[in-house]
């Protein structure tokens, strides 16, 4: 269970607005890469997670997309170079949510229902209501000012089919834009001040990371 597109989405923007010097489209777009496989008529994703999350044992391994694809020697002022490194951070949001969701799972009201079928429906519920209600609150957020106009995207990664990014841009614009949720939702699973707290320390976490690994001064 991964993080959020929204989330992903006040990440890239608190890192832009931190100074990070990028091209905005190229990382915006990167920073929901992993999540453009689409779903087949067979219900699997193409291509599947282990290949865009490059994933090894079932978990996340973000350096084997930064060795594969030479991120010391990319140039992330272009759109290509922030894509990558969009994806990049992409990878290493998701890891650390997977670490917020196991902490939550210890919670009783988790515990209350882990292993049944309601499971993934109850808990997704709050995370994207949260989502929408923090979109409906932040009318001037990069979703509404740059994410919904993106069109003519060109493929960066050799396992995405042309045209694949682009459509689930529409999909995920169309999902958030035209999705109908309660106002009157009381979130039980996960809070909005865990979300709050999740992106602004992941954000640091990530600075730290680009500002030592790759020299990115920000």
């Amino acid at each position: 269970m991964m993080a959020t597109w929204v989330t992903h989405f006040r990440i890239a923007e608190e890192l832009i607005n931190r100074g990070l010097n990028i091209s905005k489209v190229g990382f915006l777009i990167g920073n929901i890469g992993p999540d453009c496989g689409l779903m087949n008529e067979d219900g699997k994703f193409s291509p599947p997670k282990r290949v865009t999350h490059f994933m090894n044992d079932r978990e996340i391994n973000a350096e084997m997309f930064y060795q594969q694809f030479s991120l010391n020697k990319i140039d992330f002022t272009s759109e290509k170079g922030s894509y990558y490194l969009g994806y990049y951070v992409h990878l290493i949001t998701d890891k650390e949510w997977i670490k917020l969701i196991n902490i939550k799972k210890e919670e009783q009201v988790h515990q209350a229902i882990i292993g049944t079928s309601e499971y993934n429906h109850l808990v997704k519920r709050d995370w994207y209501w949260l989502d929408f209600k923090y979109l409906k609150e932040k009318q001037d957020h990069i979703f509404w000012t740059d994410f919904q106009y993106i069109k003519g995207f060109t493929e960066h990664l050799p396992f995405f089919a042309a045209g694949q990014t682009n459509q689930q841009i529409k999909n995920i614009t169309q999902f958030y834009c035209n999705t109908l949720v309660p106002e009157d939702h009381v979130p039980v699973y996960l809070k909005e001040v865990e979300v709050n707290y999740f992106v602004k320390e992941t954000v640091n976490k990530i600075q730290i990371i680009l500002t030592q690994r790759m020299g990115l001064h920000f």
